[in-house]
C-alpha cells in the first residue's frame, strides 16, 4: 500500500464492517478504501467474536440485515442453510460475524471497476488529521495516507469499578472482561462467582459458565439488581397496537419545535426572546411512555409495541434534551431504560430463569464499597440497596460484566490518547464518547469539526445515545458512505441503485 488512499476505516468490527461494503457497494468509479483491523477476521469485533452457539442476538434475524434499503438480506442469508428460520429467530452471534465477513466479501467482488479493498492486519498507534487528509501510523511504523479517514473503535474494555480493590486487579481472581482468550480460565466448576453488573454480558458470561460446566453459585450484583426483560417468544401473534399512539404525537410535536427554534435562531440569533433548544424534559418522555404503555395494556397490546415504537426516534428525543436533563436521565432513568430497550431471547431468558429456581443465580441490588484479597478467597464489602449496613460476600472470582469503557480519556487505547492530547479530538459533553458534528465529523478540541476524520458506532453514544445495535450503526454506515463518496467527487450516492447490486 504504497499509494495513497482514498478512506482508511480503523476497525473491521461491525461499524467498521458495515461502511467499507456501503463505500464499495454505491462507488461507481475508481476508488481505494483500506480496511485495518489488529483481529485475524473481519466483521467480528467484541459482539461478533464469540465461538459459543449459546450466544444469540439480541433482535430477530428479520432485522439486522445489514443494507437499510433490503430488511431481509441476513434472513436471507441464514435461510441458505436454514430454510425453515422464521423472521422472529434469535440467531447465534457467530453467524452473523460469518454473514459480515461474507457480505464484505460478496461486495467487494461486485464493485465497479477500480474500486479497490485492502484489509491489512495491524494496530493502529497513532492518527494524525492533515491538512489535506489524514495520516495512519501503524504498531509496526508503518505510515498510511489518505484523504480521509474514519474511527470505527467499537467497544472497549469495561473500566475497573473506582473502590479500593486490595490488590484483587492484579490477582488472577479478578478477570478484566469475560470478552478475553481464556477470560474464564482458572474459574473450578464448584467455585462461587461474582460478577459485577446484570445487563446482557453478565448474561452471556452465565451461559459461558454454565457451556464449561459451571455447578458453583454465581452471584450478580448492580445497582437496581435488574435483568434484561424478555422478547416475545417465536410465533407468538402480536396483539394489535393501541391507538392513538402517544409517542409519535410526541414526536411530531419535537419536531414542530425543533423546526421552530431553528427557524427562531436564524432569523434572530440575538433575539433574547428565542425560546432556547433544548426545552424537553426527561419527565415530559417518561410521562408519554408510561400513558402509552398503560394505554397498550388496557387494549389487551403488548407493552413492547409502546417501547419498540420509540426506537426510531430516540436519536431526536435525547438531542433534544439539555444535557442537565440527558445527566438526570442517565443517573436515574438509564437502568430502567436498559432493560426494557434491550431484551433477552426468549429461550436464553429461559435458561436463566431456571438458573435462579435453582439457586445457582443469585442477584443483588446495591453497590461495591472495596474488595479484600485473602488468601483463599475475595472478600466483596458491599452495601445492598436501601441498606445502612455493609454486608461482606465472598467469592473465588470476580467478573467484571459492567460493559464497555466509553470514556475516551480512560479507554486505554493509543490512538485514542493522542487525538487527545493533540486536540485533535475532545471527548463529549457527558463522556461517553467523541464530541461529534451532526455528520459524524469528529470535533477538535476548539469544537471545529474535522474536514478529513470521522466516527460511528459507539464512540458517538453521547451524541446520539442509541449507536451500539445493528439497525442504528447501518444507517450511520449508509450516511457516513453518502457523505464521503460525495465529497470525494463520486457521481451518485451510495444508496442510489444500490438495490440492484444487493447479493442475493
Amino acid at each position: 500500500m504504497h499509494s495513497r488512499q482514498d478512506v482508511i476505516i480503523i476497525g473491521a468490527g461491525a461499524s467498521g464492517t458495515l461502511l467499507a461494503a456501503n463505500l464499495l457497494r454505491g462507488a461507481r468509479s475508481p476508488l481505494r478504501v483500506t480496511l485495518v483491523e489488529r483481529g485475524a477476521r473481519l466483521g467480528r469485533g467484541v459482539a461478533y467474536s464469540t465461538t459459543s452457539a449459546r450466544h444469540l442476538l439480541n433482535v430477530p434475524a428479520g432485522r439486522m440485515s445489514a443494507w437499510v434499503d433490503d430488511p431481509e438480506h441476513f434472513l436471507r442469508w441464514l435461510r441458505v442453510e436454514s430454510p425453515d428460520t422464521p423472521p422472529s429467530a434469535f440467531a447465534e452471534r457467530r453467524r452473523y460475524g460469518q454473514y459480515l465477513e461474507s457480505l464484505l466479501k460478496d461486495t467487494a467482488a461486485r464493485a465497479a471497476p477500480g474500486v479497490q479493498l485492502e484489509t491489512p492486519r495491524a494496530e493502529v498507534t497513532a492518527v494524525e488529521d492533515t491538512a489535506d487528509g489524514v495520516r495512519v501510523t501503524l504498531a509496526n511504523g508503518q505510515r498510511l495516507e489518505a484523504r480521509s479517514g474514519v474511527l470505527a473503535l467499537g467497544n472497549a474494555l469495561p473500566a475497573d469499578l473506582r473502590v479500593p480493590d486490595g490488590g484483587l486487579y492484579a490477582s488472577p481472581r479478578y478477570h478484566r472482561s469475560p470478552w478475553v482468550a481464556g477470560a474464564l480460565e482458572g474459574i473450578g466448576s464448584g467455585e462461587p462467582v461474582l460478577l459485577i453488573g446484570t445487563a446482557l454480558t453478565m448474561v452471556d458470561t452465565v451461559l459461558s459458565l454454565g457451556e464449561r460446566g459451571h455447578q458453583g453459585p454465581v452471584h450478580a450484583l448492580s445497582r437496581h439488581g435488574l435483568l434484561p426483560h424478555r422478547h416475545r417468544a417465536h410465533g407468538a401473534k402480536t396483539p394489535a397496537a393501541a391507538e392513538p399512539l402517544r409517542i409519535r404525537e410526541l414526536l411530531r410535536s419535537v419536531r414542530r419545535e425543533m423546526d421552530r427554534c431553528r427557524d427562531a435562531e436564524t432569523a434572530s440569533p440575538d433575539a433574547e426572546d428565542v425560546v432556547p433548544f433544548s426545552t424537553l424534559r426527561v419527565r415530559d418522555v417518561l410521562r408519554t411512555l408510561r400513558q402509552e404503555v398503560d394505554a397498550q395494556t388496557a387494549a389487551g397490546a403488548d407493552w413492547r409495541a409502546a417501547v419498540d415504537a420509540l426506537r426510531p426516534v430516540t436519536t431526536p428525543l435525547w438531542q433534544r434534551l439539555s444535557e442537565p436533563e440527558r445527566r438526570r436521565f442517565l443517573r436515574h432513568l438509564r437502568a430502567y431504560w436498559e432493560v426494557h430497550r434491550h431484551r433477552m431471547a426468549p429461550e436464553i431468558h429461559d435458561v436463566l430463569d431456571a438458573w435462579r429456581r435453582d439457586g445457582r443465580l443469585v442477584l443483588h441490588a446495591g453497590h461495591v464499597l472495596r474488595f479484600e484479597l485473602e488468601p483463599d478467597a475475595v472478600a466483596v464489602h458491599l452495601r445492598p440497596r436501601g441498606a445502612r449496613e455493609p454486608q461482606v460476600l465472598r467469592v473465588q472470582h470476580v467478573i467484571n460484566c459492567t460493559g464497555p469503557e466509553s470514556n475516551p480519556a480512560s479507554r486505554g487505547q493509543p490512538i485514542m490518547r493522542g487525538l487527545l492530547e493533540s486536540g485533535q479530538a475532545r471527548p463529549d459533553a457527558l463522556g461517553m464518547g467523541l464530541a461529534t458534528a451532526s455528520d459524524g465529523a469528529v470535533l477538535d478540541a476548539h469544537g471545529q469539526p474535522s474536514p478529513h476524520l470521522f466516527t460511528l458506532g459507539p464512540t458517538r453514544r453521547g451524541d446520539l445515545w442509541e449507536t451500539t445495535a445493528v439497525p442504528e450503526i447501518r444507517s450511520q454506515a449508509r450516511d457516513l458512505a453518502d457523505l464521503l463518496l460525495r465529497r470525494l467527487g463520486e457521481p451518485r450516492t451510495a444508496t442510489s441503485e444500490a438495490a440492484s447490486t444487493a447479493a442475493p
